[in-house]
């Protein structure tokens, strides 16, 4: 009966480790997205509305609602090169970091809320 036990909780274990999806997605505090962007030029994506992106938006940030962040892909080739997504809270960039996570793409990070990375947003002198 224990050996069954063992068995059976062995293999529950085992079975949510294969269902459970990986993320290489990383959530970045407000610092490190603006330390980031500083280190290596990255693709600033905006995944709000486009409503939302005409009321204001980052500096260098391109709009491409969640919905439709899959076709990036005929533009950004180079799945390796650095993405950092935001949007309102955060969620709508999670949703869009899964998808571009199974599309391939490897370095996407999510700087969450566009008001907070606004306020700390580094002024950029030409």
């Amino acid at each position: 009966m224990k050996q069954a036990l063992k068995y059976g909780l062995l293999i529950t274990t085992l079975s949510l480790t294969v269902i459970t999806p990986t993320s290489f997605a990383k959530n970045v505090s407000i610092q490190q997205f603006w330390q980031l962007q500083q280190q290596q030029p990255h693709i600033i994506i905006d995944v709000r509305t486009a409503a939302e992106f005409a009321e204001g938006h980052l500096a260098s940030a391109i709009n491409v609602p969640y919905q439709d962040i899959a076709t990036i892909t005929a533009r950004y080739k180079d799945k390796a090169h650095p993405i950092l997504l935001y949007c309102k809270s955060g969620r709508r960039a999670e949703i869009a970091a899964t998808t571009l996570e199974k599309l391939g793409y490897t370095a996407i990070y999510n700087g969450r809320n566009y008001q907070q990375l606004k306020k700390a947003q580094p002024m950029i002198t030409p």
